[in-house]
Formats: C-alpha cells, sequence, structure tokens
C-alpha cells in the first residue's frame, strides 16, 4: 500500500522536474570563440647620448641607453633570449671609425619584472656587440616552467674607446640593434 503511493510520488516528482528543466519556448545557441597567439616583442629608446667621462680623443666616453624592455604575450612557457649588435660600429665624416671591439655593452640588472611562476632572467656578459644578426651578444635570457606572459626591462650603458687618432669635434653615432629570439 505504501510502495504504490511511494511510486506514485516520484512519478509526479520526476515529471516536474522535467518540465521545470525544459521550458517550452528554450532554444539553445552554441558561442564558439578562438585564442590567438601573442607576440614576442622588444622596445627601445630611439635615441641615446653616451655622456659620461671624457669625449677627448684616446679617452673612454659612456653612458645610459635607456630601458630596454621585453614583453612576451605569447602565454607559452617557451622562454627567450636577447641579443645585440651593430653592423656599422661608430662612425663620423673624417674621422677613424670605432670597431664594434672598442664597444662595451653592459646588460645591468633587470628593473623591472612581472611574471608567472619564478622564472630564471639571467643578464649576460659585458662585452661588444656582434656585427651582424647571426653573431648577435647574448644580453639577457628568460627561462621559466610556469607558462604566461612576462615583462623584462633593465638599463644598459655602452662605454666606447675613442681612438687616439679621431679628430677633434668629431660627431660619432651607431645604430644598436636588438634581436628577441
Amino acid at each position: 500500500m505504501f510502495g504504490n503511493r511511494i511510486g506514485a510520488v516520484l512519478t509526479v516528482a520526476v515529471a516536474i522536474t522535467l518540465v521545470a528543466a525544459i521550458p517550452a519556448n528554450a532554444a539553445d545557441s552554441t558561442v564558439t570563440f578562438a585564442t590567438t597567439g601573442g607576440v614576442l616583442s622588444v622596445a627601445v629608446a630611439p635615441s641615446a647620448p653616451l655622456n659620461t667621462g671624457s669625449s677627448t680623443p684616446g679617452t673612454t666616453i659612456s653612458g645610459v641607453l635607456g630601458a630596454v624592455t621585453v614583453t612576451d604575450a605569447r602565454g607559452s612557457a617557451e622562454g627567450w633570449a636577447i641579443g645585440v649588435y651593430s653592423t656599422t660600429g661608430f662612425t663620423a665624416t673624417g674621422s677613424p671609425a670605432i670597431p664594434n671591439t672598442g664597444v662595451t655593452y653592459i646588460p645591468g640588472a633587470a628593473t623591472g619584472t612581472v611574471a608567472p611562476g619564478t622564472p630564471s632572467i639571467t643578464p649576460g656578459i659585458a662585452g661588444s656587440p656582434g656585427n651582424d644578426r647571426g653573431s648577435a651578444r647574448t644580453v639577457y635570457t628568460y627561462v621559466n616552467a610556469t607558462a604566461g606572459g612576462n615583462r623584462v626591462s633593465w638599463q644598459p650603458t655602452l662605454t666606447v674607446a675613442i681612438p687616439s687618432t679621431a679628430r677633434p669635434g668629431a660627431v660619432y653615432s651607431a645604430k644598436i640593434t636588438y634581436r628577441v629570439m
């Protein structure tokens, strides 16, 4: 006698649940999106004066190049390295060129870092920039087992040995190129 009542109550409860779960005026819409891969990029100051030390021929001059910032928006744990090179060295009209062997790039310490997990961020060893893309001197590396975007900044210093045969008043310039990979 109680078995029939329990069965009837369960049947009614299941029927009410089904009716409440699927209203007669409902419709489904499938929503999709695709993620895109971010990029690995570098930002640098457009120009920098060397103004520390002496500019007299036969001496050394140096200066801070401004902030260098690598931004990795790829979202992976791939890591990166960045190198520096100069295809021209320093040149001046009417004065001897200063090859990359007379230039020292000093990476300096990281001044700003945003990264997930516990990354290994390592500055390179000070030295002459490479002569081309293939010989770029590695100035920073980033390794992390945790995936996610990251950003690292530093303020490098460039030191240049001015040849004793440089013409007084010569204005030297060079293009320093960064390659992030």
